[in-house]
């Protein structure tokens, strides 16, 4: 199926035919984890703009057009991937550089180790206690990617509600944080 030409592999691929979708993997997966492996600093990451990238083509499977480059629309998604994934690094970078200026400049406090791992268990613990429709919505939009649109259509929601119920998962994660530097850095990252 690699072999197929792309046009071929689209049209089958737009009515669900996953041995299509693993002939764009095997025609594609490599060269775009050597794309993605120029820009990310780990092989780790690489990986990881490459699966986001098949699942975002498996998504959008049914909005693709048998005439268009499918090779031109996979490598636009991984370059936004990794453009997003700097942009996190970016703001991470900043938020840590700006609170150890911040208590260096003050000496209010002793430097606290940041620990990642911790604030992803503690806002993970408090979303699972989020209502269903809550934790759909912050799910969908913040750990897979989705646009409100996206969500809404997904869920069969308004788009006001999409971002209501964001509005509420964010307050909810904002009050049990309780503050402090997990709460800072919740906002930056997450």
């Amino acid at each position: 199926m690699p072999d197929t030409p792309d046009t071929e592999l689209v049209k089958v691929f737009a009515i669900d035919e996953t041995k299509a979708f693993e002939g764009l993997y095997l025609k594609y997966g490599r060269k775009l984890l050597e794309f993605a492996g120029h820009y990310m600093p780990s092989k780790d990451d690489a990986e990881e703009v490459v699966q986001k990238v098949f699942i975002k083509l498996w998504q959008k499977r049914h909005e693709l057009k048998h005439n268009e480059s499918v090779k031109g629309y996979i490598f636009t998604i991984a370059y936004n991937e990794i453009r997003k994934a700097f942009i996190k690094q970016k703001r991470e970078n900043e938020l840590i550089q700006s609170y150890y200026l911040e208590h260096d400049q003050n000496g209010s406090e002793a430097s606290e180790e940041i620990d990642y791992a911790m604030l992803a268990r503690k806002v993970d613990a408090i979303v699972e206690e989020m209502p269903k429709k809550r934790k759909m919505v912050y799910l969908l939009c913040k750990k897979e990617g989705l646009t409100v649109n996206e969500v809404a259509a997904h869920l069969q929601l308004s788009e006001k509600t999409v971002k209501n119920q964001l509005t509420a998962a964010y307050r909810q994660i904002r009050e049990q944080l309780q503050g402090g530097l997990a709460l800072l850095l919740f906002l930056t990252l997450y």
